[in-house]
């Protein structure tokens, strides 16, 4: 059985060491060999995909044998068993980038690896901070697993993306439909599972070095990996260190667009017998910059940035980063405990701690001192029971803690964006799947009970306190149907989330925008007042209700795939901010945002033809559209993705030149214009007071969505013995555009043509045991 997911392996081989004896497993993982005469023999058992195992056998007694996955090198061919999908997620639209694509541009953010995929793309701040988006909803609505546990980093607003170093991603699994049954509330959109390196055993000491460099930016970053594996143990150790300075636009530099980043990784396994005990702990430093122009001091330079055609600050290019910038701390620290107890049956305990310490600063007189100071202490605890099959049911159960304690740190001079707060949910829950001939049934219950202790001050800085508790069950159920040249996919599954402390107490100043939560503000003769916070159960808030249906038909026949997904997401009491007014503060101009809440639908379809010509060129072709609306109040929802497509041309030239491998592509893309957009008011009719904005008001914006833009990228990658790499480049017509999901859009352009080169070299590559 494979160690990992409790699923049989069929078709291993097994030997009885010393004699002529060998047969293989059947379908099942079952085998029989008879007519030995010793009352022990040694076994031994190997598959592609695992690690050879060789074990002692008393001949009159049954056992359970346990392969562990892992990637083989044979010479220049590498071959990786396919991974079973986790139990409660398989009838659910998911895609794999494994570690080749990952590292093919290491520089690159979680948000913007993922981009590739249909249905998926990223809402940014700038060049720097990236926060992935599926299927139209992004931040805390997607559950991001960071080695299993809850990233717990501060999630909200557009400028917090998760602190996940890329280099030290072995493997990313996207899944797009409503997780909140398998992963915990919050999971309104899908989640995000990614995966350091695997402690694989019997695995000889390697070392792994990667470099590389860009252009744009004049950046680099270097990434060193080693780790072994023996009978009993397997340990990695990983770093990685990448600096960027300025990025340019095509015909501007963008001043203060620079970021630094260090991170550190090691883990720890250790097996004996029917136990596997392993440790992960993981570290990263962040400094990222937010461009200069984003803030300015009086009115007038406020309107004429927003209008004006390039950024009213243009400095010389640097590597400094200056305010406005953030600065973040990350540390992770997991220990998990595996006892397989029986042949199918397995516990598992899962203990982790984290703690993110942010500061972000801005432009002011005292711009030493942050502006937001904050530690974030996250603890999560998880049983979870793989039972054996019963009845013709597989599946696991599980309990979770959860929590979360937010402190403001003092010294900032500033009133605290967010309030001190503690968060503890208590969860359990039940998966199960049921398989016959060629269909899956799956099915999921999930029941949370989460408590919210507040602290925060008044407008008049009077101390006020807040506790308020939630109950909610969540539930799942799908199907899958597999045919000889494809398979359907369905499933529905409802996910809720509390709105999240930004969302409610936000009260001040956020870069260059005024930001109130739901709590923080209501209508007084039509107009605004924020003169008190009001209490939770008194207010009309109510948590976040999904319900996503999601399909999947998926079609290989004659060198083609096809693959359509068809989904809706209807989401009841959809938290979302929206511009109310602009206002001067003793920061500068800003333009005032409320959170507010309403009934929404998400209606939207991707669709990917890969199909392959020859034996060496072959082509992807991807379409995404998305259809969003405040049904509450009949009206368009801001910030939502435009409909994209792209055509991917690739040549795989095999060996070539003396190369074991040589791949060149062609990546093409085309960003429609948001047609969707809500209706446009110029800020100066809001500053001069021609238009007028209540909170009855059509939703709007400043400036229109700009036009769609068309990208072409170039890459080619390449192997030589023990030698890898690739020279890439990002924009190749060096066009001018600018992103509507860049909360940036409205001062510069997005940076122009990059050329990225990188190179890997593995010191001692794995082999498999002979």
């Amino acid at each position: 059985m494979d160690a990992k997911t409790d699923e049989p392996i069929p078709y291993a081989a097994v030997k009885v060491n010393g004699t002529a004896k060998f047969t293989s497993t059947d379908a099942e993982g079952n085998f029989t060999i008879d007519g030995l005469c010793s009352k022990s023999n040694t076994l031994f058992i190997s598959s592609i995909g695992y690690a050879d195992l060789t074990q002692d056998h008393e001949n009159d007694s049954n056992a359970t044998f346990y392969l562990i996955q892992k990637i083989t090198g044979l010479e220049e061919v590498t071959v990786e068993a396919e991974r079973l999908k986790e139990v409660g997620t398989e009838s659910i639209s998911q895609v794999v980038l494994d570690q080749a694509e990952i590292k093919s541009i290491p520089t690159q953010s979680l948000g913007s690896a993922l981009s590739s995929v249909q249905g998926v793309t990223f809402a940014s701040v700038g060049n720097n901070i990236q926060l992935p988006i599926i299927h139209g909803l992004s931040g805390n609505r997607i559950i991001v697993l960071n080695n299993g546990l809850k990233h717990g980093f501060q999630n909200w607003g557009e400028e917090h993306a998760p602190e996940i170093d890329i280099t030290s991603a072995s493997r990313i699994t996207l899944i797009k439909g409503a997780t909140g049954v398998r992963y915990g509330s919050e999971a309104l959109g899908g989640a995000i599972l990614v995966e350091s390196t695997a402690l694989d055993l019997n695995t000889p000491f390697y070392t792994d070095l990667g470099v590389s460099g860009e252009t744009n930016g004049q950046g680099f970053n270097t990434n060193l990996e080693l780790g072994s594996g023996s009978e009993n143990w397997s340990y990695y150790l990983n770093g990685s260190f990448t600096q960027i300075g300025d990025r340019t636009a095509p015909d501007y530099n963008l001043t203060n667009s620079g970021k630094e980043e260090t991170a550190l990784g090691a883990g720890l396994l250790h097996h004996h017998k029917n136990w596997d005990v392993s440790v992960r702990y993981s570290f990263l430093d962040q400094n990222l910059a937010i461009l200069r122009t984003s803030f300015l001091t009086s009115p007038e330079a406020f309107i004429r940035s927003i209008n004006a055609d390039e950024p009213v600050i243009i400095d010389p290019l640097s590597r400094d980063i200056r305010e406005p910038n953030q600065v973040t701390q990350h540390h992770l620290a997991k220990a998990q405990v595996d006892w397989r107890y029986s042949d199918a049956g397995k516990l598992t305990f899962i203990g982790g701690f984290q703690l993110n310490k942010r500061q972000e600063f801005d432009v002011r007189r005292n711009a030493d001192l942050p502006i937001v100071d904050l530690d974030l202490v996250t603890n999560d605890y998880q049983l979870e029971w793989t039972h054996p099959s019963w009845n013709g049911l597989k599946g696991l159960l599980g309990i979770q803690y959860f929590s979360q304690n937010n402190d403001n740190n003092p010294g900032t001079l500033n009133s605290p964006i967010v309030p001190n707060y503690n968060i503890e949910r208590f969860s359990t829950f039940i998966v199960e799947k049921m398989e016959k001939d060629r269909n899956t049934f799956e099915a999921g219950l999930r029941l949370d009970f989460e408590s919210n202790n507040v602290r925060g001050r008044e407008p008049n800085n009077d101390l006020f306190r807040d506790e308020f508790s939630f109950t909610n069950l969540t539930a799942s159920v799908g199907y899958v149907r597999e045919f000889t040249d494809g398979s359907f996919r369905t499933n529905l599954g409802t996910a809720w989330r509390t709105a999240n402390p930004f969302e409610l107490f936000s009260f001040g100043q956020n870069r260059w925008r005024l930001i109130y939560g739901l709590l923080r503000y209501e209508e007084n003769n039509g107009e605004i007042s924020t003169d008190n916070v009001a209490r939770f159960d008194e207010s009309e808030v109510q948590p976040e209700r999904g319900y996503k249906f999601i399909n999947e038909f998926r079609i290989n026949k004659n060198d083609n795939e096809h693959v359509l997904t068809v989904y809706s997401n209807y989401i009841e009491n959809y938290i979302f901010d929206r511009p109310i007014n602009v206002t001067t503060t003793v920061r500068g101009p800003s333009l005032a945002f409320i959170f507010d809440q309403a009934d929404a639908l998400f209606l939207g379809a991707d669709y990917n033809w890969r199909t392959r010509w020859t034996t060496s060129i072959s082509t992807d072709l991807g379409l995404s559209y998305l259809w969003t609306r405040n049904i509450g109040d009949d009206e368009p929802l801001i910030n939502q993705p435009p409909i994209s497509t792209s055509l991917s041309i690739q040549w795989d030239q095999g060996t070539f030149l003396g190369l074991s491998s040589s791949i060149v592509k062609l990546r093409s893309s085309y960003t429609f214009e948001q047609f969707q957009a809500p209706r446009t008011i110029p800020i100066q009719a809001i500053v001069d007071g021609s238009e007028t904005v209540t909170l009855d008001s059509e939703i709007f914006d400043v400036l229109d969505p700009p036009e769609g833009y068309f990208l072409l990228d170039l890459s080619w990658s390449f192997g030589f013995k023990n030698l890898s790499g690739s020279i890439a480049v990002q924009n190749v017509l060096n066009t001018s555009y600018r992103s509507y999901l860049n909360d940036l859009r409205y001062f510069a352009d997005e940076p122009g043509r990059n050329l990225i080169l990188s190179l890997n070299y593995q010191f001692k590559p794995r082999k498999t045991n002979d």
